[in-house]
């Protein structure tokens, strides 16, 4: 990857000299292309001065510990200190000579936890197992905010994440937002808490494109609406209902305007709607769940999300299909059509499992056939080569959905597979013959 920005970049300078382009435009061209990706500019010789950084910093590890015992408390905190400050400031101040600056952000970056063990031994300290990660990201968000190089605020931003979820799952400590066994749920300001960190670990997100940050505070939101919390959910409709508004909602605003498509979000949604495709094998006592109702704060959080998720849905552009795309209202439609079709589980039983099932399919089947048909017209080999994966796997998946019980024998088994791989062979040669006759 650095060997094509680096060609780049010199076909860049070369038309700036040849007058086709100014060198300020080309300038211009190239941090933009850098832009999207951000560890685009790292060298072989960045990737070394960082493993260098870590190894230096597990090395100053060592070698204290093994001298633990010979230094005075005050004495190891103010070196610690002394040490911790000038990292930083050698960081900023060798920060255009990526070669040196690299591992000191690195040694830098991993510091606190060298202080905060300290700390906690020297003044026998013990107690909430979240405190030390909140601190470390505490210490290290200088380095992750301050670095013109993205490294260190992504492990920053990765930590607090890490933290958010390792902090409110647990039942005790100071962001546990799950019940302990049989208690009440945790206190209000958990909730403050936990949200300032999701904050935080979104606001650190190098880049100006959030879709990472975004997709993990969703799956983070419908865990805690899953999990024994203040907001959780019990019946299937709410649930459904949830989960295919915070699906569409990533979709909706998990990329930029200038994306082709919404890579991720797409396979999530994409994801979620052929899961519902399951729901014909549902009874209703499957879907009746007995660990207790709904909370009120958790039944009208799922209305609010359904709410920002039609809204957008009608007043933002659609992001299933590709950017600019004249099928508009057919994505909008099938987006809709599926939050909407949770509505069939407010009165759960086996035929309203299956009238969601039936309307999944067809969801997929619609966005296969859509896909196919833009693609062929806005000669989109990609767009055709997703919509053609989307409908052969729900064909075969219906297929061994529904004749899979009868394949009691070897010869049986045979024949499908003759008839799978037939399938692929003619499926194949359909998609390079509608892909070649767009490029014509």
């Amino acid at each position: 990857m650095a060997s094509y920005y680096k060609k780049f970049k010199a076909d860049l300078d070369a038309s700036a000299g040849a007058g086709i382009i100014t060198p300020e435009q080309a300038a211009a061209v190239y941090e933009r292309a850098l832009a999207g990706s951000p560890f685009a500019s790292f060298r072989a010789a960045h990737w070394i001065g960082a493993a260098a950084g870590l190894f230096v910093a597990l090395g100053i590890i060592l070698i204290v510990a093994s001298n633990w015992d010979k230094i005075d408390s005050y004495t190891k905190l103010f070196a610690f200190l002394l040490l911790f400050a000038g990292m930083g400031e050698a960081a900023i101040r060798l920060d255009e000579k990526p070669a040196a600056a690299v591992p000191l952000e690195m040694i830098w970056f991993f510091m606190p936890i060298l202080g905060i063990g300290l700390y906690a031994q020297i003044f026998n300290l013990s107690g909430d197992p979240v405190k030390p990660y909140l601190v470390w990201a505490a210490l290290a968000s200088p380095a992750a905010l301050l670095s013109r190089r993205p490294f260190a605020a992504y492990l920053c931003s990765a930590l607090l994440f890490f933290t958010l979820y390792y902090g409110t799952l647990s039942s005790n400590g100071m962001l546990a937002l799950t019940a302990a066994r049989a208690a009440d749920p945790q206190p209000l300001w958990h909730w403050g808490l936990a949200l300032a960190v999701l904050a935080g670990g979104a606001a650190v997100f190098p880049g100006r494109k959030l879709s990472l940050p975004l997709g993990a505070s969703v799956i983070w939101l419908f865990i805690m609406m899953l999990a024994d919390t203040a907001i959780k959910l019990r019946s299937s409709g709410l649930i459904l209902l949830s989960g295919m508004s915070l699906a569409v909602l990533w979709l909706t605003y998990g990329s930029e305007r200038d994306d082709e498509r919404a890579s991720l979000p797409l396979k999530v949604w994409l994801g979620a709607v052929y899961f519902t495709t399951f729901f014909w094998h549902y009874g209703g006592d499957e879907l009746v769940n007995h660990s207790g109702p709904d909370t009120s704060a958790g039944g009208a959080l799922a209305w609010l999300l359904f709410a920002g998720g039609l809204l957008s849905v009608v007043f933002r552009p659609q992001r299933l299909l590709p950017a600019g795309s004249r099928d508009e209202t057919a994505g909008k439609v099938m987006l809709a059509a599926s939050m909407l079709c949770s509505f069939f589980l407010f009165d759960a039983n086996e035929a309203t499992a299956k009238a969601v099932a039936i309307t999944a399919n067809l969801l997929l089947a619609a966005f296969g056939t859509v896909s196919i048909i833009s693609g062929a017209r806005d000669s989109s080999e990609k767009q055709i080569n997703l919509g053609v994966a989307v409908l052969t796997l729900t064909a075969v998946t219906r297929f061994i959905d529904i004749f899979g019980t009868m394949l009691k024998s070897g010869m049986a088994f045979i024949v499908t597979g003759v008839a799978f791989g037939a399938l692929a062979y003619f499926v194949n040669k359909g998609r390079k013959a509608l892909i070649e006759s767009v490029k014509k």
